[in-house]
């Protein structure tokens, strides 16, 4: 309903806004609630939360205050409206900055986060539910051996899915969709020195980043830029050129150039027409000699091999059809090994939009993004759990052919106690529940 909002002791008109009133259990909270929506200008909402502090004087009250950081997603919590985490996932919801980031979030605050872990839990539930048959009829081997081979088989498959989310058993190369999503991609522009590295860096975020000049050895350190791709955040990397140096300073920058190529999700050797001399690789999917590969520099380590052959202006006629360039159909080395090759020519613009897609597509691919379900493990706090029912699972696994019952049940009921805290179905202590909540802005 529309309402004139007046100051209480001027009687000044302060806003006509909507007042909307939210019975109890029909609100964010599921709190009785009223919501005043305000025409939104510094001014207009300044004046009218004085107003309701004035409120306070004029009725004697203490009941009115401002909310605390992230109060009302707390008694959210406190009312059964929201678990622990769809909590944190309405947080990750407002500083999404990209479409992966927004995506993660938006499934986690529908509940199916929330389903992941209740299904595990159900799991232990109906495990200890077995440990306890099994300690009432101890003296009964015919049924303890039955229950006990489903209660193997049950943490068994559980410690495999676990070990799965949590990439236990994966190189650390391989990073999770999750991981890739919040912590953001990270690509390294690399190659010897003035092949047009800082350019194309330049035109990718369309912005001067980089410094540019004729002269080779511009860039001494590594520059990061972030931008959206495929809607991942990715940092982009411009790094010194790699060569033989005698100057120190120079040198110092290879060094880095190298430690960051190692490390990133994704590289990109940026070379020129005269690095091939007469073998250049045609674009697309092709295989190039390993010998070539090391001449260049180009470090693998499990990484797709992606080049851009820069500086393509230097054999094409610009403004000519490109494709049909005899430069453009190489050879084709059966023996050597799989890359992706571009041709463009950074300075006059050609082959920039279909560099940009197709670093999107690799990025989508590497994470598998259009296969993708919902993560168990979006939080740091998330991994500090499991880590700690698995090595739980561990125990009980152990085991095996001679198990302790009494050891059994203790460590299940405590692996369900864990999992618990994950969504806030036990959750007692407000270390915890404030370390959340203070993340949040005031009024959320």
């Amino acid at each position: 309903m529309r309402r004139s909002i007046i100051h209480p002791q001027t009687q000044e008109l302060l806003d006509d806004a909507l007042a909307v009133y939210f019975p109890h259990g029909r609100s964010f909270t599921g709190q009785a609630t009223l919501e005043l929506h305000l025409h939104g200008s510094p001014a207009v909402v300044r004046d009218v939360l004085e107003a309701l502090d004035a409120m306070r004087t004029v009725l004697s009250t203490r009941d009115m205050r401002p909310a605390l950081p992230g109060e009302f997603t707390r008694r959210a919590f406190e009312h059964g409206r929201l678990d622990l985490t769809a909590c944190e996932a309405l947080d990750s919801l407002l500083h999404a900055e990209t479409s992966q980031q927004r995506r993660l979030a938006q499934w986690a605050a529908q509940g199916y986060q929330a389903q992941l872990y209740d299904r595990l839990y159900a799991q232990l539930v109906q495990a200890m539910s077995q440990m306890e048959a099994m300690l009432d009829f101890s003296d009964e081997d015919d049924v303890n051996e039955h229950l006990w081979i489903s209660v193997h088989e049950t943490i068994h498959g559980m410690r495999q899915y676990l070990a799965s989310e949590l990439q236990l058993n994966t190189p650390p190369t391989r990073r999770s969709y999750a991981d890739a999503v919040m912590q953001g991609v990270r690509i390294a522009l690399y190659g010897r020195p003035n092949a047009g590295k800082s350019s194309l860096l330049n035109r990718l975020v369309r912005r001067d980043a980089a410094i540019v000049t004729p002269y080779a050895g511009t860039t001494r350190d590594v520059l990061e830029v972030c931008m959206e791709l495929a809607g991942y955040r990715v940092t982009l990397a411009d790094t010194a050129g790699v060569r033989a140096s005698q100057d120190a300073v120079e040198q110092i920058g290879v060094e880095r150039t190298q430690a960051y190529v190692a490390e990133a999700d994704m590289c990109v050797l940026v070379c020129t027409p005269q690095d091939f001399q007469h073998d250049l690789p045609p674009a697309g999917p092709c295989r190039i000699p390993a010998a070539t590969l090391e001449r260049l520099g180009v470090q693998m380590q499990a990484k797709p091999v992606l080049i851009l052959i820069n500086k393509m202006d230097e054999c094409w006629d610009i403004g000519g059809d490109h494709t049909s360039s005899p430069l453009s159909k190489g050879r084709c080395d059966h023996e050597g090994v799989e890359c992706h090759v571009w041709h463009a020519s950074v300075l006059h613009d050609v082959g920039m939009d279909l560099l940009m897609n197709e670093l999107g597509s690799h990025v989508a691919r590497m994470y598998d993004t259009n296969q993708v379900t919902m993560p168990l493990v979006t939080q740091a706090r998330h991994r500090h759990i499991l880590m700690d029912v698995v090595a739980c699972l561990d125990t009980v696994l152990a085991t095996r052919e001679s198990p302790d019952l009494v050891v059994v049940a203790e460590e299940l009921r405590h692996a369900a106690h864990l999992l618990a805290q994950v969504t806030g179905r036990t959750i007692t202590s407000d270390t915890v529940l404030g370390e959340i909540f203070a993340r949040f802005c005031i009024g959320k």
